[in-house]
């Protein structure tokens, strides 16, 4: 004999079985549909920041715009004073004209190898390219006063276009002539780019000897 399930019974079994689905339905979809709220929310807030920095951004274009062009002049100022490489004459010349500035004596000059110190990517002419930056050096031997090698001092620092440093310099007091034997070991920089043409120094005409030493004609 089958027993039947009163009303009440049916009720509740509806009531479990609704709560059960209620509680599967918070598991398996509420706190999905939570999860992805969250990550939606954070997402939406990353981009409000983002938005706010862009309007920052554009908001202080002009200012940023006419930047640019300053540091483009800035740039093409400052690669102007590095030539696009320096041989030995080069550097002939620059000891040459400096010493003959002062009014000093120039002895003896000797030359170090070119070393290459950096790579970077800078503005020419209005494009990024690729510029290697090479160190070269030079020494000399002279003779200049106290107010010779001070203006000398000033010359290479204040004086010149292109881009030179002392290394180090020594000097030693004549004490007959009274004037001072001078050491400069001096450097400079050049740069190297796609398209780069190097222009030499002028080199000024030497005379060597004479035609007729011996005055026959």
């Amino acid at each position: 004999m089958k027993k039947k399930l009163s009303l009440r019974d049916v009720n509740m079994i509806l009531v479990v079985v609704g709560l059960v689905i209620l509680v599967a339905t918070y598991f398996l979809v509420y706190q999905n549909y939570s999860a992805k709220n969250a990550e939606l929310d954070t997402q939406l807030t990353e981009r409000e920041a983002h938005l706010k920095e862009l309007q920052g951004y554009y908001d202080n274009l002009k200012t940023y715009e006419k930047g640019t062009e300053d540091g483009k002049v800035n740039i093409s100022r400052n690669l102007s004073r590095l030539p696009l490489d320096i041989k030995s004459e080069d550097f002939l010349v620059y000891i040459m004209d400096s010493v003959d500035d002062v009014g000093g004596s120039l002895l003896s000059v000797n030359y170090r190898d070119s070393a290459q110190i950096a790579t970077l990517n800078t503005v020419v002419d209005g494009k990024q390219v690729p510029v290697t930056g090479y160190q070269v050096g030079a020494g000399f031997n002279g003779i200049m006063n106290y107010s010779q090698l001070k203006n000398y001092l000033d010359y290479v620092y204040n004086e010149s276009d292109n881009v030179t440093f002392i290394d180090n310099f020594t000097l030693t007091t004549d004490a007959t002539s009274r004037k001072l034997n001078v050491t400069f070991n001096l450097s400079k920089y050049f740069i190297t780019y796609d398209g780069g043409e190097y222009i030499p120094v002028p080199v000024p005409d030497v005379s060597i000897g004479v035609d007729d030493p011996f005055h026959t004609n």
